[in-house]
């Protein structure tokens, strides 16, 4: 269980390489309360576009030492 994808992953590749090992253990994932299926297609679609929402959204660990 993942509470946000930003959580699982830094970069769009390193979390479609986890999703990749996680299916292929046969692993579900829940992210948020909800369960991704990666063998349906627009689950696939989802997680990348989440994936690639949380690449860009600013962590608040990394902006405090930013700001300083």
């Amino acid at each position: 269980m993942v509470t946000k994808l930003d959580r699982l992953a830094r970069s769009l590749p390193d979390a479609r390489q986890i999703l990749e090992d996680l299916t292929r253990r046969q692993v579900r994932l829940s992210l948020g309360g909800s369960v991704h299926d990666p063998t349906d297609p627009v689950g696939r679609l989802l997680f990348n576009v989440l994936a690639m929402v949380a690449e860009f959204e600013p962590t608040s660990s990394g902006c405090a030492p930013a700001k300083a």
